[in-house]
C-alpha cells in the first residue's frame, strides 16, 4: 500500500480504543487518513486518542454501539467534522465464554447487541451519507467463528454467522451504487478477546488483522465485495 492511499480521506472505526480497532486506527492515520473513533470506555478512549494524536488527525468520541441515538450522534459529529466518511469500520465487538445452556439472557442480548445490532445500527447512521456522497467502503468484522461454530461461544458465533450474512446482502444492494462491503474473518488473534476465550494471548498480532482492513479500503483490494475475507 502506498502511503498516500489514504491523503483527504475519512475513516470512522467503532470500538478504536485497543486491541484490532487501536491498530487499524494506527494503520489508517500511517496511510494519510484522518480517523475517528469511538468506544464505551472513557479513560481508554483518551488514552487511545493520545496515542493516535502522534500519527495524524483523530476525533475520539464515546459511543455505545448498542444506543441507535448514540451510533446516529456519532455519524453526524464524524460527517460534520471531516465534510465525509469515506470509509466505515464496524469493529466493536464482545463475547461470552462458557456453555449455552449456562449462559443468562442479559450476555445473550449484550453480545447480539453489539456485535450484530451495533453493525446495522452504525452502518445504517454512515451509508445514506455514504450513498449521498457517491460512493464509500464498508468493512465489517467478523470472525473465523462467523464461518465455523466452535464450543463456549455460541451465541458469538451467531452474532458473527449473521454479520457474514448482512455483508453478503448489503453488498448486492448497493454494488451499482459506488460502495464496496467486505466482512473480515480472521482467526486467532492476540487480544483481551483471546484472552477471555482462551486463556492465553496467543494468535496473530492485532497489527495483521489492521493491514489487510486497511488494503481492503484502498485502491487494490484483493477481495471481492460481499465476500468473507480470511486472515
Amino acid at each position: 500500500m502506498d502511503n498516500k492511499d489514504f491523503n483527504g480521506k475519512s475513516v470512522l472505526l467503532t470500538g478504536g480504543s485497543r486491541g484490532i480497532g487501536l491498530a487499524t486506527a494506527a494503520a489508517f492515520l500511517e496511510g494519510g487518513a484522518r480517523v475517528a473513533v469511538c468506544g464505551r470506555d472513557a479513560a481508554r478512549l483518551q488514552s487511545a486518542e493520545r496515542q493516535l494524536r502522534a500519527l495524524g488527525e483523530v476525533l475520539a468520541a464515546p459511543a455505545d454501539v448498542r444506543d441507535r441515538a448514540q451510533v446516529e450522534q456519532l455519524a453526524r459529529k464524524a460527517h460534520a467534522h471531516f465534510g465525509r466518511i469515506d470509509v466505515l469500520v464496524n469493529n466493536a465487538g464482545v463475547t461470552w465464554v462458557g456453555r449455552f445452556a449456562d449462559e443468562d439472557y442479559d450476555s445473550m442480548d449484550a453480545v447480539i447487541d453489539v456485535n450484530l445490532k451495533g453493525v446495522l445500527y452504525t452502518t445504517r447512521a454512515v451509508l445514506p451519507l455514504m450513498l449521498a456522497q457517491g460512493g464509500g467502503v464498508i468493512i465489517n468484522v467478523a470472525s473465523g467463528a462467523g464461518l465455523s461454530g466452535f464450543p463456549d461461544i455460541a451465541v458469538y458465533c451467531a452474532s458473527k454467522f449473521g454479520v457474514v450474512g448482512f455483508t453478503e446482502s448489503l453488498h448486492r444492494e448497493v454494488r451499482d451504487r459506488g460502495v464496496r462491503v467486505y466482512a473480515l474473518c480472521p482467526g486467532r488473534v492476540a487480544t483481551d478477546m483471546q484472552v477471555q476465550y482462551s486463556g492465553r494471548r496467543i494468535g496473530m498480532p492485532p497489527e495483521e488483522v489492521a493491514r489487510r482492513i486497511v488494503r481492503l479500503a484502498g485502491p487494490d483490494p484483493r477481495a471481492d465485495p460481499g465476500s468473507c475475507v480470511e486472515v
